[in-house]
């Protein structure tokens, strides 16, 4: 991973839910033997195609979904996440995580999950682990999917918006208010950091490392972040010190600023550690 010599200044997450916000092996697990039950029960998709096409369709569309649309399925989204996600026995996979509170807790940005994920099962898995209440929004199908209506780009449920297309990263930072240049992008998936690194983003590969990952830092977990970036915890400046040093016309966005965090970094661990609570404003994530 090739080093950046220059800083920047976050001023927004996003996070990643599933293998990223959480670990849980048995999750992925169900959800591919459901996905591939969907297939051959309610496609009709020969047992001895099903494999090779889920493979095919995820790393050709982003998802497995988003691939069965692009050729000719026709898919009721509401039943696809009820039978793929709605059946997880979320109570006994997901406990609650009082570390992972604390430590966003701890981050004094504006946080928000984007995932490819459905609304119910966002909520459902941040409840469990007692952190939705940290996030200003929650960026997911339903929410990239209705925007491209509104903007005229998805017509009769096509195409599925998903990362790590550009159209998804581009629509999530639009969700976010936010500026690619100035937003840290964490998951587990290395097509999807080298797409939000496309597009401008500070780009985290969260629990795996990879030679080939177009991304801006690597890092066992998201508690890694603390060695890593240490000025994603850095207290901003009050406005006020900011016209002492800039002036009286300072811009607007000053009252944003967050000491820099060096580009290209690596780190190989890092224990999270409580802090003051972050200042949060409400944002909720329109679809517009």
């Amino acid at each position: 991973m090739a080093a950046h010599s220059h800083s920047f200044y976050p001023t927004c997450l996003l996070l990643d839910l599933d293998d990223t916000l959480y670990q849980v092996e048995e999750i992925p697990d169900i959800v591919r033997r459901n996905i591939q039950g969907y297939m051959r029960t309610k496609l009709d998709i020969p047992e001895d195609q099903i494999a090779s096409l889920c493979l095919e369709y995820y790393t050709k569309y982003g998802t497995t979904m988003a691939g069965l649309v692009a050729n000719g399925y026709t898919i009721d989204f509401d039943d696809w996440h009820a039978e793929v996600h709605g059946t997880l026995p979320y109570s006994r996979l997901l406990k609650r995580d009082d570390r992972m509170r604390e430590f966003l807790q701890s981050i004094p940005l504006p946080k928000y999950i984007f995932t490819n994920a459905d609304q119910k099962h966002a909520d459902t898995c941040l409840e469990l682990m007692g952190v939705a209440d940290l996030f200003q929004g929650i960026i997911c199908f339903e929410s990239l999917m209705e925007t491209g209506r509104k903007l005229g780009v998805v017509k009769d449920n096509k195409p599925v918006i998903c990362k790590p297309t550009q159209q998804a990263m581009e629509l999530a930072l639009k969700a976010a208010g936010a500026e690619a240049a100035t937003t840290v992008f964490c998951d587990d998936s290395t097509r999807n950091v080298s797409g939000g690194h496309a597009v401008g983003m500070f780009s985290v590969l969260v629990g795996r490392t990879s030679k080939d990952c177009d991304c801006d830092l690597q890092v066992p977990s998201l508690f890694a972040l603390r060695e890593a970036m240490p000025g994603l915890w850095a207290v901003p400046p009050s406005t006020e010190h900011l016209e002492a040093v800039r002036g009286a016309d300072a811009d607007e966005e000053d009252a944003l600023y967050v000491p820099p965090v060096a580009r290209g970094q690596g780190v190989s661990g890092g224990p999270a550690e409580s802090a003051a609570d972050c200042r949060r404003r409400e944002v909720k994530v329109a679809a517009a």
